[in-house]
């Protein structure tokens, strides 16, 4: 095809699923595509947001016609990885392979179907891990694996999105079932497959694309398929998991407090991440706005691209310290929703959990308090773009926890705070009579 070129860094979701098509693990492009409910891979990327906005997109009204075209010629995408390597190109609605993909996590165990090390495992069930299945599941799958003289493959899923693990504590949990199987007389494997959880789509057993591939996968081996639910109670994993995800068996998890300026949110957020060290509960890791702006986001100005910008960054680092299992604790100002979503989105793909904290402290009490004199000259109209009077803040709607500050000693905010991350499984309720005098510093 002649024609132009475009270079496309997408989301890393939909960098999977490409992956996927190439490999041979998912059916053509269109056909994903439909059971995902989008037309193409723009509208998908823009539902998922990040990565470089899908290039000539007002252009090309179906991503997945015959001959896409910019300014009357045809042109292909070349898909990039985040480090900037071709690894596709979609060319007509068609993904064709460019370079070998190399994008983590667990990439040296991963296998395409029909790729398997030798001894290959012959006819053999196909059962997919989506996260923490019951011994009875598993012990069902065995038996109905030693039943048929079947090997079991373990397809464990560790694409963007997915939990409650992180990849690589998956996969070493998932490394128990082998014995399981062995001592039934099975033969078994344990494989990676990165299937990525979009947006808007069910992770309850109907998300339609871990049973696909399983689909590709026993077509290869001549077997059948079995997908274990996520238990209530969890079952065989959770002291190997405890043990893989680091010494305090703790999945990494970001504290990110939204607000006004003045509102108190950094006052907090030094509270908590102090309440961490002293106790050495966990290791924990600030990002505050005015810090990280003179360091990591230095250069940036006010605008609302620069605001933004700001914020991924924060989010990207948080995302890589709850992928080791840490906690950071984050006081941006955070404006606006979209941008939240998307931070919160690259926390969960790095396998931690995002816990927005909106510091609800009323307009006028921030004004009160002006510490920095920023809203007097807001008011005087020295301070363009200023959050809360002449640039909006959008109210969150999907807070893990509100709080107001005022008139609230600054130990008993630390405390919500603390019970929100006991709540969830983070850290260890204190004892009433330690809170408050703990974030006293007493």
């Amino acid at each position: 095809m002649t024609g132009a070129t475009v270079r496309w860094h997408p989301p890393h979701a939909v960098l999977e699923l490409v992956e996927l098509v190439v490999e041979g693990a998912l059916p053509p492009l269109d056909d994903v595509l439909a059971r995902l409910g989008v037309p193409d891979l723009a509208t998908l990327a823009a539902r998922l947001g990040g990565g470089e906005p899908w290039p000539a997109a007002a252009e090309a009204s179906a991503l997945t016609e015959a001959a896409a075209r910019q300014d009357g010629e045809p042109f292909a995408v070349l898909v990039e990885d985040a480090e900037g390597t071709p690894v596709a190109r979609l060319a007509g609605g068609v993904l064709m392979p460019e370079r070998p993909f190399s994008h983590p996590p667990l990439r040296a165990h991963r296998r395409a179907p029909g790729r398997l090390d030798p001894p290959e495992p012959g006819p053999a069930l196909v059962a997919v891990v989506r996260g923490i299945p019951s011994v009875a599941e598993v012990d069902a799958t065995v038996g109905e694996a030693a039943a048929g003289g079947l090997a079991v493959v373990w397809l464990v899923v560790v694409g963007a999105g997915r939990g409650p693990l992180t990849p690589e504590a998956a996969w070493r949990a998932a490394q128990s079932l082998l014995d399981r199987a062995a001592a039934r007389g099975v033969v078994a494997r344990v494989v990676p497959v990165a299937v990525p959880l979009f947006p808007d789509l069910p992770d309850d057993g109907t998300d339609p694309l871990p049973g696909q591939v399983a689909g590709c996968w026993a077509r290869h081996l001549g077997g059948g398929t079995r997908l274990l639910a996520d238990a209530v109670e969890p079952g065989y994993a959770r002291e190997v998991a405890r043990a893989s995800t680091g010494a305090a068996g703790r999945r990494g998890v970001t504290v990110f407090f939204t607000g006004l300026s003045g509102s108190g949110k950094s006052t907090v957020a030094k509270g908590l991440a102090a309440r961490l060290a002293e106790t050495g509960e966990r290791p924990v890791t600030l990002l505050d706005g005015d810090e990280v702006r003179r360091m990591l986001s230095a250069g940036l100005g006010f605008t609302p691209a620069d605001r933004d910008l700001n914020v991924r960054r924060i989010g990207f680092v948080a995302a890589e310290v709850s992928r080791h299992g840490g906690l950071a604790v984050c006081a941006p100002i955070a404006p606006f929703a979209a941008v939240r979503a998307l931070v919160r989105a690259d926390v969960e793909a790095a396998g931690g959990e995002l816990l927005l904290v909106h510091v609800a402290t009323p307009l006028a009490e921030c004004e009160r308090r002006d510490r920095k004199g920023l809203y007097a000259r807001a008011r005087r109209g020295e301070v363009p773009e200023f959050t809360g009077i002449s640039s909006p803040y959008e109210i969150p709607d999907d807070a893990d926890l509100v709080l107001d500050t005022t008139g609230r000693e600054i130990a008993e905010c630390v405390d919500a705070v603390w019970g929100l991350l006991a709540a969830r499984g983070h850290v260890t309720e204190l004892a009433p009579e330690r809170t408050l005098e703990t974030a006293r510093g007493g």
